[in-house]
This record gives structure tokens, C-alpha cells and sequence, in this order.
């Protein structure tokens, strides 16, 4: 980020910033951009801009100028994001104290996890968790993106690999299996030439986890028929014939066949969580209930 200078001015003696206003301007700079904000705090652009604009007024000068891609921060600019992002903190912190504090089993706990896990491996396990605990609130949060949990985007996150933060609580879930498989006719095909094979793939939003590389070692000559983030439209089209798909084991259906019998690709899964929530009673019984589940992988 560059700074730039601008005239020191006083704030407006009738209008204060606001957390709103502050907080969306933290998420532009860091993001770097109105349609990065919006998206990290599912907002408008509009209402992005409008909120920054009030922000300024409120501090009666400007925080940032934009020249060309770049936006150059203000001396005011640096000082209103250092409070904006210590304020984020002590509201984060006081989210995680209250939440350390409730000793009840009930109300909401929001998991993040990928779109398939959540939906295809999760979801359908709900109701032994939720015939047991009625009163639970359970909220899932999903996509390919990490979130923070430090700052209570999720309560307790699904991750692929034990996170280095201290502040950060990691018990290991097991380990997923992935094969290489599709339909008996595309298995066919592909064991009578492999290398025109039809394929189904990962976009280039992830070009750097293990199943891209795996591609890229594997299947690099193949055409592809399909490329998604999304492990469920993956696994959808390859149900459907359009191609072979390396999936895990949770994922397989009978409309599938393993390409080949040994495990192509193992990926540790671990449940993620802050040390201020430990002691919540509804995170305990829902990482008990995870341990259950993930017996099944």
C-alpha cells in the first residue's frame, strides 16, 4: 500500500464515524478494492462506496486516493485503518468472551467448511446431532475460502491441514481417501487409451491444492470437460458421464467406478476452533458428533 500526503482537516463536530463505517473501510483496503469489500462483507458496491464517503465526511478529510490499480493511503488514512483494525479486535475479542461465557446447549454454532463437505458428507448426518441436542442452532458457511475465525466469521472451521496460530485449537478428524473414478463406459474408455480420457477439474480459483497438483501430474494431456471449484458439480457431472473425477471416498455413488483400486490421494481434515470457545458446551457436542461422523471416511 503507498501513502500519499493530504492537508490535516478536523473531523465534523456534528458527525462521528461510525463501526460500520470503519470496518468497511478495513475490508477495502485489504481486500483493495469496493467490489473486494462488498463480497468480504456481502454488501452492495454502492453501499460500499456510500459508506466510505460518510467515513470521510466524518473525519473531514480524505483516508485514500486511487491512482490507476493503486490506492494510496493518507496520514490520516493510516491512522483511522490502525483504530478501524484494533477496534475489529476488541469486537472480535468481546464476541469470543461472550461466546467462552455461555455455558448453555443451545443456540448457534456456524461451521465453515467446503461446499461438498457441508453439503453432501455434513448435512445428511444433521439429525442424530440435532434429535440429541433440539436446541442447537446450526449454521453452515461454505466454499473454498479460509475463514477467520478469530474475528467469529465460523465458531469452528473444517480444514485440510493443522493451522499454526496458537490461538487456534486443532483435534484431528481422520484422514480423506480420494480415488480416481467415473462411469463404467468413461473407466472403459480411459483404460483403453489414458491419455483421452475425458476429465473433470478444478478452475483456476485453486490452482495450489494437492487435487490440482494431482491433476497437473496426472492428467495434464486429457482434455476436460468440466472445470469447477465446486466438488459437488464435479462429482454431479462425473455421475453423468462427462468424465473421470478425483473425488473422496465419501463422494463415491454407485453410478461410479474406480479407475483404479489404490487411493490416488490422502488429505488430513481437521476441526478448527478459537481456545476462547473451548469450554462451550454446544462446540463440545458438536466436535463429538464430527468425531462420529468422520468414523464414516
Amino acid at each position: 500500500m503507498k501513502k500519499s500526503s493530504a492537508p490535516p482537516l478536523t473531523a465534523s463536530a456534528s458527525v462521528l464515524p461510525d463501526w460500520e463505517g470503519l470496518r468497511t473501510f478495513a475490508a477495502f483496503i485489504e481486500s483493495g478494492s469496493f467490489s473486494g469489500a462488498a463480497r468480504a462483507l456481502d454488501l452492495t458496491h454502492a453501499t460500499v462506496s456510500r459508506r466510505l464517503q460518510l467515513l470521510e465526511h466524518a473525519m473531514g478529510a480524505p483516508l485514500f486516493t486511487r491512482r490507476g490499480g493503486d490506492t494510496e493511503l493518507t496520514r490520516l488514512g493510516e491512522t483511522v485503518l490502525a483504530a478501524a483494525r484494533a477496534m475489529r479486535e476488541q469486537t472480535a475479542q468481546l464476541a469470543r468472551t461472550l461466546a467462552g461465557e455461555d455455558l448453555r446447549l443451545e443456540g448457534k454454532l456456524r461451521i465453515a467448511a467446503t461446499d461438498a463437505f457441508g453439503s453432501l458428507f455434513l448435512a445428511p448426518r444433521l439429525p442424530s446431532l440435532l434429535q440429541r441436542w433440539p436446541n442447537l442452532d446450526m449454521e453452515f458457511t461454505m466454499g473454498h475460502q479460509t475463514v477467520s475465525l478469530a474475528r467469529r466469521d465460523a465458531d469452528l472451521a473444517i480444514r485440510f491441514a493443522r493451522p499454526q496460530d496458537g490461538e487456534l485449537i486443532a483435534r484431528p478428524l481422520g484422514k480423506l481417501a480420494y480415488y480416481l473414478c467415473g462411469t463404467a463406459e468413461v473407466v472403459a474408455a480411459w483404460r483403453e487409451n489414458r491419455k483421452s480420457a475425458p476429465f473433470v477439474g478444478y478452475d483456476d480459483g485453486v490452482p495450489d491444492i494437492p487435487e490440482t497438483l494431482w491433476h497437473s501430474a496426472h492428467a495434464a494431456g486429457n482434455p476436460v470437460r468440466l472445470r469447477s471449484a465446486s466438488l459437488a458439480a464435479q462429482c454431479m457431472a462425473a455421475r453423468a458421464g462427462v468424465g473421470l473425477a478425483l473425488l473422496p471416498h465419501y463422494l463415491l455413488a454407485p453410478e461410479l467406478v474406480p479407475a483404479e483400486p489404490q487411493v490416488q490421494l490422502e488429505r488430513e481434515l481437521w476441526a478448527v476452533f478459537h481456545r476462547d470457545l473451548k469450554a462451550v458446551p454446544r462446540l463440545r457436542a458438536v466436535l463429538d458428533w464430527l468425531e462420529q461422523c468422520c468414523q464414516d471416511l
